[in-house]
């Protein structure tokens, strides 16, 4: 079995504070100074797709480390450090006092990482010093850094040393020849097969300028510094620009929204099979079929093009026999694709399928998508996969054929839990004790309602409509059965999950939560759902936490067993939106508002801790959380798209506005080129006095704006 997420992460250190910066499949993760440590078991390093290319990285004056006094990675491909000397004798054995030179590290990332230093002397006198940076390079596989045992270890080879640069080397145990190229301008005064030494002498005001080039697996960069930073910020510009724009009278809100889809950008990576979106960094810098479908659907209001790009690329990866090793079934969309020399020399299997939500939520994707732009050119195309996604749900899921999804992995070395909460203790009783497979989880019968309803849809415009018809009737069903066999009538609350024997599961966790959104859960029951999942026991302050802390297991820094998780509240915060519960999607909107401006960026992490909320009013991190990571960047979307009350019918010509409103701490929201259908709707929110308005700016002609007072059904 893959080892549970505890036992992965047991050799990894702190990096809640690391800096992060990315461009395609090229990233580097460091330390506030810049640095990556030497022989550090945080995960820091550069990487090239899931190897370690680089493993230190450590700048010194004459072995002393600088004085950090700024640093950022606020443009996610770039990163800069302010840094200053400490007192140190010059080579000439005068004292440099502290704080009197100055050292500036400007970096950028694209097919290469290119740094540039700028060493600067404040003294009135001359001084002379040295500047070493020490290397390593490990060629760690990202899963190996994870803890994850591997059976066969390759060979590193000695560096090759020579001109101005050095190269190091590993013969993989796949037979794949890895390299990192370190090139250096001007040469060093003197270097070796680990660290690189110049010799600096600066008159009073005088700065050195050292430039250094490091290029993983032969990759080259044509552009300088500068036209490859100008190229990537525009890059970004040209991504903001094609998206929905917003604009509030909150500035710390812009703020966060520019965050958001700055991320998202951040994490897409191009392929020669199209492009996906990397679930996050470090740990999960790969195609996820879950994190990818969510993030998109997270995102769809602000660009559509990004949806139809996820869909593609899924669908063409999606599975097509039966494979035991990989948990793969004829029409299942994948978990997790890994590249690595662990992958290639099966020490795991990839691409893995182990996922039992993947498929419902790329058919739920496909819904969603067609409901904002009424697309049937690409549906058509994409017809047989979302078909065989739907045979998929019928013949696969269904392992015990009682009508419900469920999961139990056949790999040898597959995930004990398959759900989004995937940890070995994710699935469990209010004792403590582990549920077994075959498993049924809450969220995903809604996935499986939800999904069968919005194909429905498209079918019925595609001409299916005996299969459209089918699918109702199958919805309408799972619907009753999930109801009947899933309700803790004790609780007022629904069971987490059936277990192998079809035991109730009726711990208090947030799955059900999902329930809301997907449109399972019956009107009679959904106000009393609501309000258990907002009481202490659950919500925090911070937002709704993954498990009541009234569970025998409950940890709050437990990955899946009391954290608190953005894009979970997120899709629970849609969901109140459509059962019409306006303040409570409010009070978890406006948690996760107060969370954003805890922390760098203003960016959500992957998780954080689930204490309590206190009077000093800042979340506690996750030491090891992603950040960015896909679906946390694309909370905050999200949760606008549903207090604005924005619900896309594009085959109908429509656009329906439903009860928005704002939170207290939002008073104006103009939404600008929101796309629909083949044309672009500009609208305009007022909040007073608890109240808000909506205005059309501008809209095409043909196109219906309805202000309504429910949400409308899926099909």
């Amino acid at each position: 079995m893959y080892q549970p997420l505890s036992v992965l992460f047991r050799d990894t250190g702190d990096i809640r504070y690391a800096l992060v910066i990315k461009e395609g499949n090229l990233f580097l993760v460091s330390d506030n100074d810049g640095n990556v440590p030497i022989s550090n078991s945080a995960g820091f390093g550069l990487y090239h797709g899931d190897t370690r290319h680089l493993s230190g990285y450590e700048l010194t004056f004459d072995g002393t480390p600088p004085l950090s006094l700024l640093s950022t990675a606020e443009l996610g491909f770039a990163e800069e450090q302010y840094l200053t000397s400490p007192r140190m004798l010059s080579l000439e054995g005068r004292v440099i006092p502290k704080n009197t030179v100055e050292l500036r590290r400007e970096r950028v990332i694209h097919n290469t990482l290119q740094e540039t230093l700028f060493i600067t002397n404040f003294n009135v006198f001359p001084v002379t010093f040295n500047v070493t940076i020490n290397f390593s390079a490990d060629f760690a596989d990202i899963m190996e850094i994870r803890g994850y045992q591997r059976r066969v270890q390759g060979r590193l080879l000695d560096p090759l040393v020579g001109g101005n640069s050095i190269i190091f080397r590993y013969e993989g145990a796949d037979s794949i020849f890895r390299k990192t190229r370190v090139e250096f301008n001007p040469a060093p005064t003197s270097f070796s097969g680990t660290s690189a030494s110049f010799r600096v002498s600066l008159r009073h005001h005088e700065t050195a300028v050292i430039n250094i080039a490091i290029a993983p697996d032969d990759l080259k960069e044509d552009l300088s510094t500068v036209a490859v930073y100008d190229q990537t910020e525009g890059s970004y510009h040209a991504w903001l620009n094609s998206c929905t724009r917003v604009n509030t009278d909150n500035e710390l809100f812009n703020a966060i929204l520019e965050r958001s889809l700055r991320d998202v950008r951040l994490l897409l990576t191009c392929t020669d099979n199209g492009w996906y979106i990397s679930a996050g960094t470090p740990w999960f810098c790969t195609m996820f079929g879950r994190d990818s479908a969510i993030t998109a659907l997270q995102t769809v209001m602000f660009n559509p093009e990004l949806a139809r790009g996820i869909l593609e690329s899924l669908a063409s990866r999606q599975g097509t026999e039966h494979n035991q090793w990989l948990d793969e079934e004829p029409g299942k969309i994948l978990h997790e694709l890994r590249t690595g020399e662990m992958a290639n020399i099966l020490d795991f299997p990839s691409p893995y399928f182990g996922s039992v939500d993947s498929t419902p939520l790329f058919l739920i994707l496909a819904g969603e998508y067609f409901n904002w732009t009424a697309d049937t050119h690409l549906l058509r195309k994409l017809e047989p996969n979302l078909a065989a996604a739907v045979e998929w749900m019928e013949r696969y899921g269904d392992v015990d054929g009682d009508g419900f999804l469920e999961y139990q992995t056949a790999s040898s070395k597959g995930l004990v839990n398959q759900g989004w909460k995937d940890s070995w203790d994710a699935v469990i009783f209010p004792d403590g004790s582990l549920a077994h497979p075959p498993i049924a989880l809450a969220e995903v019968q809604g996935y499986a309602y939800q999904a069968r309803m919005g194909m429905a849809k498209i079918f019925r415009s595609l001409g299916r409509e005996e299969l459209a018809r089918r699918l109702v009737g199958q919805a309408e069903a799972l619907k009753a059965r999930f109801n009947r066999d899933f309700w803790v009538k004790e609780e007022g609350f629904y069971a987490m999950a059936l277990d192998g024997k079809k035991k109730r599961v009726p711990t208090i966790s947030s799955n059900p939560g999902h329930g809301f959104w997907s449109g399972i859960i019956p009107a009679r029951r959904a106000s009393k759902v609501a309000e258990r999942l907002l009481m202490n026991d659950m919500f925090s302050g911070w937002g709704i936490r993954t498990l009541s802390n009234r569970v025998a297991r409950f940890n709050p820094l437990g990955y899946h067993i009391g954290t608190i998780w953005p894009h979970d509240n997120s899709i629970i915060g849609m969901g109140f939106k459509q059962y019409g519960f306006e303040d409570e999607l409010n009070e978890i909107t406006t948690a996760l508002y107060d969370c954003c401006r805890s922390f760098e960026y203003y960016r959500l992490p992957e998780l954080y801790s689930g204490a309590a909320r206190t009077a000093h009013s800042f979340p506690v991190r996750y030491p090891v959380a992603c950040h960015p990571q896909a679906w946390a960047a694309a909370t905050m979307p999200f949760l606008l798209q549903a207090m604005l009350g924005i619900q896309p019918n594009a085959v109908d010509n429509e656009l329906r506005i439903v009860r928005p409103k704002l939170p207290y701490w939002l008073k104006e929201v103009e939404i600008r080129r929101l796309r629909i259908g083949e044309g672009t709707v500009d609208l305009a929110y007022r909040q007073r006095d608890g109240y808000t308005a909506v205005s059309v700016l501008s809209k095409p002609r043909g196109l219906s704006v309805v202000k309504a007072r429910r949400w409308a059904p899926a099909s």
